[in-house]
């Protein structure tokens, strides 16, 4: 019983100590909640396999996008059979909707390549975006983290 009240203490004023400015001049925005963001997870995959889905390209890990204009991610996937793509943000499945579109396009008959356009992107559309490749053989996702400046 005591251990538990202690650990219940401990929270409750680690959870305080966050509060408060930010130490500086400046009024930039903190990246702190892309400490944790993995550019690449193999979530399920057979390595030595060839066949299973894998991301061989797509944008960079870090996007900068300007509030009313296009956010676009990119992404190419290779696996046999030719690999789906998804897309997600923060976890959730992507739909189209009235500023959300994407488009995917064969190359060849074990490679496929999909954009994600976001337009016009707003403040909302900041946060950690994820390709996810599948095939029956394995899953591959690559993440991407997108900031909004002026």
């Amino acid at each position: 019983m005591r251990i538990f009240l202690l650990f219940i203490l401990f929270a409750v004023e680690t959870v305080d100590s966050r509060g408060g400015r930010r130490g500086g001049k400046g009024k930039g925005k903190s990246n702190l909640q892309f400490a944790q963001v993995a550019e690449f997870s193999l979530i399920h995959t057979q390595l030595a396999d060839n066949r299973s889905a894998h991301i061989v390209t797509g944008s960079h890990f870090s996007q900068t996008f300007r509030l009313g204009y296009k956010l676009i991610l990119i992404c190419k996937a290779k696996g046999d059979p030719r690999p789906t793509i998804k897309w997600y943000k923060e976890g959730a499945e992507l739909h189209p909707k009235h500023n959300v579109h994407y488009y995917e396009k064969p190359l060849s008959d074990d490679m496929l390549w999909s954009k994600l356009e976001i337009d016009p992107a707003t403040m909302g559309d900041q946060g950690v975006y994820a390709c996810v490749a599948n095939n029956q053989h394995g899953v591959m996702a690559k993440n991407f983290k997108a900031e909004y400046t002026y």
